[in-house]
């Protein structure tokens, strides 16, 4: 199976890779145009070759081998720009990945785990995220990725005229008559944003993704203030929608998202803070892996591009761990990380000293 932009990393897919059978070969080229990669990839397949000779298998080279050349053929030769390709194959396993990001460092392993750490960046530079972009007479709600920026639709029951919305407003955008008595402005206002609230959970219900929230400042913190939706990025994006065009809307929002943690993760991140030093979270990488091995990780942070001088497997070996015992795996910034390190966890539980 091959895998290329826009699909996205399902966290159930991790899971299944990070189960797989040894022996694991896994191969990343980083940036490569055609020409390039091609050669790349002769040469990492003859390091993995050997390493396979080398080793007790009794797998038969060639049937784990030849898959992934006709895959790295197949994958290369299509390419029309420089990109990453990532390669997985194992007795269970044969996947190919293409991706225009950066993600992790050159590999070519066979061991007991795949090297998922590329895989896992690839999966956080995937963002899908909504603007809702606040105007009295011409509220919209668009769907956005790290890739693309499109007028989404508010629910078929948007539009009531409980806080004087204009009947037969379009799905599209949310209409209300505008307050003429100054001093019910903005009562009339968070009645307005309250109904927006109620449309916007009910279309973000599922995964409740980050949503950035545009317009002139008094506005967007009213309704900062009144929202019940829990993945709101502070503190939104100010300008007045109209003056704003849609890709500069779009663009400051992106650089918003990346910027910030969201979600679980940033709850999490809030719980590493206060935990830290009760043994309930850590950043010592060999206390991760003892941890990880016993299914102790809930929670796994990993420094994007990140490092352990002599240690650098045992990044990984906590990832697949994690992934195998049911914990989430997050790539962060460095500026998300608690203490900028490459590692830290939170546990299910402190361990138990005998």
């Amino acid at each position: 199976m091959t895998i290329t932009e826009p699909e996205r990393l399902s966290l159930e897919k991790l899971r299944g890779l990070a189960s797989a059978a040894p022996p694991c070969i896994s191969i990343a080229l980083l940036e490569r145009e055609a020409r390039d990669a091609r050669i790349a990839f002769k040469d990492a397949l003859a390091r993995v070759r050997a390493k396979l000779a080398a080793s007790s298998s009794k797998h038969h080279i060639a049937s784990l081998l030849d898959p992934v050349e006709l895959a790295a053929t197949n994958l290369i030769d299509t390419s029309k720009e420089p990109a990453t390709f990532i390669f997985l194959r194992s007795p269970d396993v044969c996947e190919s990945f293409r991706t225009r990001y950066l993600v992790g460092q050159p590999v070519a392993a066979v061991g007991e785990c795949f090297r998922l750490r590329p895989l896992l960046a690839l999966a956080s530079k995937h963002l899908e995220f909504y603007i809702l972009a606040l105007k009295l007479n011409d509220t919209r709600i668009f769907k956005c990725t790290d890739q693309f920026c499109e007028v989404a639709r508010f629910p078929k029951n948007a539009g009531t005229e409980a806080a004087g919305f204009v009947p037969g407003a379009s799905q599209s955008s949310l209409r209300a008559e505008p307050a003429h008595d100054r001093d019910h402005a903005e009562n009339h206002l968070g009645r307005h944003y309250r109904e927006i609230d109620r449309d916007v959970n009910a279309l973000l219900n599922k995964g409740h993704p980050p949503l950035v929230v545009v317009g002139v400042e008094h506005e967007v913190a009213l309704f900062h203030r009144l929202t019940t939706y829990p993945a709101c990025v502070e503190p939104g994006i100010r300008g007045l929608p109209g003056h704003l065009g849609q890709n500069e809307m779009y663009q400051q929002s992106l650089e918003l998202v990346r910027s910030v943690t969201t979600g679980p993760a940033r709850r999490a991140l809030e719980r590493f803070d206060k935990q830290i030093g009760t043994g309930h979270a850590s950043e010592d990488i060999q206390e991760i892996v003892r941890a990880a091995s016993t299914g102790r990780v809930e929670h796994l942070f990993l420094l994007e591009n990140g490092a352990v001088p002599g240690a650098a497997d045992l990044l990984d070996t906590a990832a697949v761990q994690t992934l195998r015992h049911g914990g989430d795996v997050q790539i962060l910034l460095k500026s998300s990380m608690p203490s900028g390190g490459p590692i830290c966890a939170i546990f299910r539980y402190a361990s138990v000293v005998s």
